[in-house]
C-alpha cells in the first residue's frame, strides 16, 4: 500500500469507526459522535495519590500526544467545565491532584466536547484513604488510538502500553479493539457498545475507569496486549509456565517490572463473523483463547455490572451481574475445544520484527 492509498483508507476506517450519538434511542438527541471503535489500552495502577505516580502520568501522556499531536481538542475534569485545548497542548498540572479530589483528566479528539473521540487519554485516581480499603480497587487509566495507527505506526502502540505500565507500576492491564463513548453522553450510548460487543466477541465492553473498583488483584481480560505484575505472574507459575502454554511464533513476552506483557499476534483480534459479509456468528480468536486459559487463575470472575445505562431504555445493554460475568467467560472452553484452538492458531500470522518489539524475553 503506498502513502496516497494508505492516506485514503485510513480515512475511511475513521470515518466508519464513528458512529452518531444515541444510535439505539430514537428519543435521545443524535447531533453529536457516541461511539468511535478504537484501538484501546487499560492500565490499573496503585499510588495514583503520590506526587511521583502523578508525574509519571504525565509523562505518559507526554509520549502519547507526541503522536496524536493537535488533534486532541478538549480536556475535562470532574467538577469543572471542558477546556477546549489549543494545539493539542494540556498543562502537566492537569495530571496533578486538586485539594481533597484525586487526579481526573479526560482528553478528546472530539470535535465537540459532547463527541466521542477515536484519540482519548483518560485517567482516574484512587485516593489514599480509598485505596487503604481492601476492596479499594485500582487506580486506572486509558488511551486509544484509530484502527490505522497500528499500520501507520508499527510497533509504537505496544512501545507505549509497556513503557506506560512500568511508569505506573501497573497490576495489571490489557489492550485491544473497544468503543470510546461520550464522556457527558455515555449511558445514551452503551447499546450502541453492546450492539458491537454482540457482533465482535474480543471488544472491550465498559468503562476501564469504572471497572477499576474489581480489578486490583484480577484480570478482567485477555486481549491483544495483557499486563500482569509480578504477583499475578506467579499466580499463573511464572515464565516457565506461559512458555509452555504460548508459543513464541504466535506469543511475545515482555518484561514489566518483574512481571510481563504478553503481545498475541501480530494485531487486535475482533473476533468477528468468520463470513466476508460479517453476518455469521462472532467468532473467538484461537490466540485469544488460548492465551485466556493460560491466565485462568487470575481472571476475575466479576466486575458486578460492565455497563450504565438509561433507566427505561428500550435497546439492551449489560445491565446484569449474571449477563456481565456470562461475558467476563466469553472465552473459556473446555480440554476438547481447547485441542481445536491450537489447531486454529497454527493457521494465524505469526509475529515478525516488524510487529513485535525487538526486546522480548
Amino acid at each position: 500500500m503506498d502513502k496516497q492509498a494508505l492516506i485514503e483508507w485510513a480515512k475511511n476506517a475513521q470515518t466508519d469507526a464513528l458512529l452518531k450519538g444515541g444510535m439505539l434511542l430514537p428519543k435521545q438527541r443524535h447531533d453529536y459522535i457516541g461511539a468511535a471503535m478504537v484501538v484501546r489500552a487499560a492500565l490499573f495502577f496503585p499510588n495514583a495519590y503520590q506526587e511521583a505516580v502523578q508525574g509519571e502520568i504525565a509523562n505518559c501522556f507526554a509520549a502519547y500526544s507526541a503522536y496524536v499531536g493537535p488533534r486532541l481538542h478538549w480536556l475535562t475534569q470532574d467538577g469543572r467545565k471542558p477546556v477546549q485545548l489549543k494545539d493539542g497542548q494540556v498543562d502537566p498540572k492537569a495530571f496533578r491532584a486538586r485539594g481533597d479530589a484525586g487526579v481526573t483528566a479526560y482528553v478528546s479528539s472530539g470535535e465537540k466536547a459532547d463527541d466521542a473521540g477515536l484519540w482519548e487519554f483518560r485517567v482516574f485516581g484512587t485516593l489514599e484513604y480509598e485505596e487503604a480499603m481492601p476492596e479499594g480497587g485500582a487506580s486506572a487509566l486509558t488511551f486509544s488510538v484509530p484502527a490505522p495507527f497500528l499500520v501507520a505506526e508499527p510497533r509504537a502502540f505496544q512501545q507505549l502500553f509497556v513503557d506506560f505500565a512500568k511508569r505506573l507500576n501497573a497490576y495489571n492491564g490489557y489492550a485491544g479493539f473497544a468503543v470510546n463513548l461520550s464522556l457527558t453522553e455515555a449511558e445514551a450510548n452503551t447499546p450502541t457498545e453492546y450492539w458491537l460487543a454482540r457482533r465482535h466477541i474480543a471488544l472491550d465492553v465498559g468503562n476501564p475507569l469504572l471497572n477499576a473498583t474489581h480489578l486490583r488483584a484480577k484480570l478482567k481480560t485477555v486481549s491483544w496486549l495483557t499486563c500482569l505484575d509480578k504477583t499475578l505472574l506467579e499466580q499463573v507459575g511464572g515464565i516457565s509456565a506461559l512458555r509452555s502454554e504460548l508459543p513464541p511464533d504466535w506469543y511475545a513476552l515482555y518484561d514489566m517490572n518483574g512481571g510481563v506483557v504478553i503481545q498475541a499476534g501480530p494485531e487486535a483480534e475482533s473476533g468477528g463473523a468468520a463470513d466476508e459479509a460479517g453476518k455469521g456468528p462472532p467468532v473467538a480468536p484461537a490466540n485469544y483463547v488460548i492465551l485466556n486459559n493460560a491466565l485462568k487463575a487470575v481472571r476475575a470472575t466479576t466486575v458486578w455490572r460492565l455497563q450504565r445505562g438509561l433507566m427505561g431504555a428500550a435497546a439492551p445493554y449489560f445491565d446484569t451481574t449474571a449477563e456481565s460475568d456470562d461475558w467476563l467467560r466469553r472465552f473459556d472452553v473446555d480440554e476438547n475445544s481447547l485441542l481445536d484452538y491450537k489447531a486454529r492458531l497454527l493457521k494465524m500470522p505469526k509475529l515478525t520484527s516488524a510487529t513485535a518489539l525487538p526486546d522480548h524475553l
